[in-house]
């Protein structure tokens, strides 16, 4: 990887997991990564100000954000991580902004694999593009089915595969997520606070939600004073693809 680009895709991580202390439901939930990249980069984002959680930690911050029946704890939400890892029992260096947790699975049994509402980021290795897509699925269809995931390459192929084989409505490509799915300056998205998830997600829609979209509208309807007419099917399709 380029330095270039790599100090690009560290920074706009960071930066979009630390918004507003991951209050946003765009933050970075989870990180993959292809295996060959995977220590570049992890080294990339302790530098950028992450702190890699060990396997004790993971369970001691389990425990505080999630409650017995595996919902989020509202007083362990939109924390400081230095805050988190207080109520967790671990002593954190002030300089770390967010914090870095090896996941391996998806589902209940991998708490991390869902959302979070905080500064941990779940960071996953894989073998390859392919199943970095399926695993991007395997933890949409988890929790936030059509919601929104991003990319970071500059294999337009790659990124055209991930826009039509991801279930989901908005796929940010060489952006933080958390600041540009609800639309910036930086990109075309309408800007919003409400963003649809598709019938993935049960919703209508899979636009950004604008005021348009929370009125009724009534369609008051006339004759048209001409009638429209349908041209014939010769017209339509031609006398050839009629006879097929």
């Amino acid at each position: 990887m380029r330095l270039q680009m790599l100090k690009m895709l560290q920074k706009k991580i960071r930066i979009s997991k630390t918004f507003d202390l991951a209050a946003s439901c765009s933050s970075d939930n989870s990180v993959v990564v292809v295996e060959k990249l995977y220590d570049t980069l992890l080294n990339a984002l302790i530098a950028e100000g992450g702190y890699l959680a060990n396997s004790h930690e993971y369970e001691k911050i389990a425990a505080v954000l999630w409650n017995e029946k595996g919902n989020l704890n509202g007083k362990a939400v939109v924390k400081a991580p230095q805050v988190l890892c207080k109520m967790a029992g671990i002593d954190l260096p002030e300089d770390r902004t967010f914090i870095i947790m090896p996941e391996t699975g998806v589902g209940r049994e991998y708490p991390y694999s869902g959302e979070k509402l905080s500064v941990v980021m779940a960071y996953y290795k894989v073998k390859n593009f392919d199943e970095a897509v399926v695993l991007t699925n395997r933890i949409q269809e988890y929790q936030g089915k059509g919601h929104s995931c991003g990319i970071y390459s500059n294999n337009d192929e790659n990124v055209i595969r991930f826009g039509l084989e991801t279930k989901t409505s908005r796929v940010m490509v060489n952006q933080p997520q958390s600041i540009s799915n609800s639309g910036n300056l930086w990109n075309g998205m309408p800007q919003t606070f409400s963003l649809g998830c598709g019938t993935w997600g049960g919703n209508s829609t899979t636009e950004n939600i604008n005021w348009r979209h929370l009125v009724n509208i009534t369609w008051l309807s006339k004759p048209l004073p001409v009638p429209k007419t349908l041209p014939s099917d010769n017209e339509l399709f031609g006398a050839d693809i009629i006879e097929m």
